[in-house]
């Protein structure tokens, strides 16, 4: 009903403005001709696995990050660049194996940070590499919002302290890091920025929440 809201939209419809979280009834308006598919997560969970192993056949899925999210790390002759961009390659194809509409970005890069953040640097059917070499110009194409776990309430603290811009935030001393991150998230950031193969997750706080809207005809006392 046009009182829900869109759970993901398509590259087409985002060319449109809509987005997660935008109301269904806007985004008609927002996008003509726009078609609504009713979520299936049994579905998105099928091909979650199916995508982990279409991975898997070409090399061992080290960590699931989420339903289209995973990390893969490179070991002996696949370091190599030449050999790691080869064998990205054969998992973007047994990706499309699973589905030929199911394009996917890939980054390469001396952490799982790195190799993230390079991974979102094209979209929606890149190879983007990171080499140390690449540090810090290539990131300072981005801004600070572009990194993962630094959200909007992250943002507004950067803004707090002057740093709107990725040179601003690089030119950080890691004092300075952990200052604005009240902890050691700001000197692993600080790290992170720099090539260190350092694990990292975002998990201080989660919520899980479900709700359901009435149709109008129940939207009384007896209903």
């Amino acid at each position: 009903t046009d009182s829900t809201c869109c759970l993901a939209a398509s590259y087409q419809a985002k060319a449109f403005g809509v987005k997660t979280g935008t109301n269904v009834g806007e985004a008609r308006k927002m996008c003509p001709g726009i078609v609504f598919v009713e979520a299936d997560h049994r579905k998105y969970m099928d091909y979650h696995h199916r995508i982990v192993a279409a991975v898997e056949s070409c090399l061992p899925v080290t960590k699931v990050m989420s339903v289209d999210e995973m990390a893969c790390r490179l070991t002996g002759r696949d370091q190599k660049l030449e050999n790691a961009i080869e064998l990205s390659h054969q998992v973007k194809r047994r990706i499309l194996e699973v589905g030929e509409v199911l394009t996917s970005s890939v980054g390469l890069g001396p952490s799982r940070f790195l190799s993230k953040v390079a991974s979102d640097m094209q979209k929606p059917d890149g190879l983007t590499i990171l080499e140390p070499k690449d540090l810090p110009y290539k990131l300072l194409r981005l801004i600070p919002r572009d990194l993962p776990g630094i959200g909007a309430n992250m943002e507004i603290r950067l803004h707090e302290r002057g740093v709107r811009t990725m040179e601003q935030l690089y030119a950080l001393d890691v004092h300075s890091m952990r200052a604005i991150w009240n902890g050691v998230v700001g000197e692993r950031y600080y790290q992170w920025l720099r090539g260190a193969d350092l694990d990292y997750q975002f998990e201080d706080t989660k919520s899980i929440g479900h709700s359901n809207v009435l149709s109008p005809e129940f939207r009384n006392q007896t209903g």
